[in-house]
């Protein structure tokens, strides 16, 4: 847990609140901070959407700072070179831990990020994605009078599916497409390229109706050692006594699978010493 953590949990309702709107042009980890700490404290039966409306922001821009806050509150420190849309982008992604680390050490915008994942995956990277802004700490939308819905992030992928701006109020609105996100590195409009220029393992040149696909990229020991240790760290700190008291309460295949999988990771670190 860290110090600013730490703090934050000692504040009142009402400094909650002023720190949050203090935090309203520059910080969207700071509003998601105090959201998670008043969510945690003082809701009491209260939503995001109330939170946003003491603090000047909607429901969904509460929801998406608290939920990347959660996720990701305790390792950002470790990722230098990403900005708080790198994460939200990948919230939903099982593979965040892997994608971010690919981020931090080529320095990847968000857009070359959702490349590299794609290509990895082995998805058509001629297929253009419908065009999403993705919030930004510099990119804040008040509150407006008209009501409006929370969503889960999970939803957003299935609105980008079905050809649907994320963010729009009606269902009926399709989203803008684009050919491309990245960066024009050369300055001299050249062939298109998911990727900046340098960066390691970049997708594969296809034509035509070719699907391009790459390999997992290879990583060093050393990388991979700090991966995991940054796992393992995070998994330490979801080990909280309140997890702890419940696990009895598991089902017998998911306890089973948990004391296997540490067990696992028990011997293998033995036989390194």
């Amino acid at each position: 847990m860290t110090e600013h953590t730490e703090s934050t949990e000692k504040l009142t309702e009402e400094q909650l609140i002023d720190r949050a709107r203090e935090a309203l042009s520059d910080s969207s980890w700071v509003i998601g901070e105090c959201a998670a700490q008043w969510t945690e404290k003082y809701a009491k039966g209260r939503t995001d959407a109330d939170f946003g409306a003491m603090v000047g922001l909607s429901g969904d821009q509460i929801y998406q700072r608290r939920r990347v806050w959660e996720t990701f509150g305790d390792v950002k420190d470790q990722y230098s070179n990403l900005k708080w849309s790198h994460y939200y982008i990948a919230l939903t992604w099982d593979d965040a831990p892997e994608c971010l680390q690919w981020a931090e050490e080529n320095q990847a915008t968000v857009a070359e990020l959702k490349a590299w994942r794609r290509a990895v995956n082995g998805e058509d990277l001629s297929i253009s994605e419908p065009f999403e802004e993705y919030p930004s700490d510099a990119e804040v939308t008040f509150v407006s009078d008209e009501p409006i819905s929370v969503r889960d992030p999970s939803e957003y992928e299935q609105m980008e599916r079905a050809g649907m701006e994320p963010g729009s109020r009606e269902s009926s609105d399709a989203a803008a497409t684009v050919a491309g996100h990245a960066r024009d590195v050369s300055g001299s409009g050249g062939e298109y390229s998911p990727f900046r220029s340098g960066a390691a393992s970049p997708a594969p040149k296809g034509s035509g109706s070719e699907t391009a696909v790459v390999a997992k990229p290879e990583i060093s020991p050393e990388q991979a050692v700090k991966r995991i240790c940054s796992a393992v760290e995070r998994c330490h700190k979801m080990l909280t006594p309140e997890v702890q008291s419940s696990f009895a309460e598991l089902s017998p295949k998911l306890k089973k699978r948990f004391i296997k999988a540490i067990s696992e990771l028990n011997s293998a670190a033995a036989r390194l010493q």
